[in-house]
């Protein structure tokens, strides 16, 4: 196990690429018609400053379908879009880090959650995958919250939230600049590039 990982007290876990699977450009084909996969451009979705205010907690999924329907240049065909928003959790699949989790508690370790990720969108996958997530001592999710990283306050409040020393947490997360904003609040970081990054 990862050296920076042994020492750390606390664990802190992103979602997306790093426990659960997030492959966006596989999910028109699997959630929408064949003629509208083939002319819509997955980045216009999920790629979008509307997906990142859906997981700030700002709007609701039926204004990020409306939002991608007028950029595509069709509004009427962003009910055809909502099950992109809304099924994408159905497809999604656990990520070799899930197997730690058991051996971080049995260390001693806290092992905690914090992702950017939409209120509905998250209460999906939370249900879906419910035996994941009941192993955590405890998570701060973006859109519950309304303040998303890489925002210093998501951290503090993690932080403050379950009294944890920013210097005895590290955080995972697969984007660097979410890590070096977990740095600049006093958590030791790991850029997540595949499970030997933990290793």
């Amino acid at each position: 196990m990862n050296a920076i990982l042994k020492s750390a007290k606390n664990v802190v876990f992103d979602i997306g690429c790093v426990l659960l699977t997030f492959e966006p450009e596989t999910y028109l084909p699997l959630t929408v018609s064949a003629e509208l996969a083939e002319k819509l451009d997955w980045h216009l979705l999920y790629d979008s400053p509307m997906w990142v205010a859906l997981d700030g907690g700002t709007v609701t999924e039926e204004e990020v379908a409306r939002d991608t329907a007028r950029r595509f240049g069709d509004e009427s065909v962003w009910p055809q879009i909502m099950p992109a928003i809304q099924r994408f959790p159905e497809f999604m699949r656990p990520m070799p880090a899930c197997e730690l989790i058991p051996q971080l508690h049995a260390q001693g370790k806290k092992v905690f959650a914090l992702s950017n990720y939409g209120l509905e969108p998250f209460a999906r996958t939370e249900k879906r995958f419910s035996a994941l997530f009941s192993q955590m001592d405890g998570m701060v999710i973006s859109g519950r919250e309304r303040v998303s990283k890489p925002d210093a306050a998501i951290y503090q409040l993690l932080c403050s939230r379950y009294g944890l020393t920013p210097a005895e947490c590290v955080f995972i997360d697969d984007r660097p600049v979410n890590v070096e904003a977990a740095r600049r609040v006093g958590m030791q970081g790991i850029l997540y590039t595949g499970i030997e990054s933990l290793l």
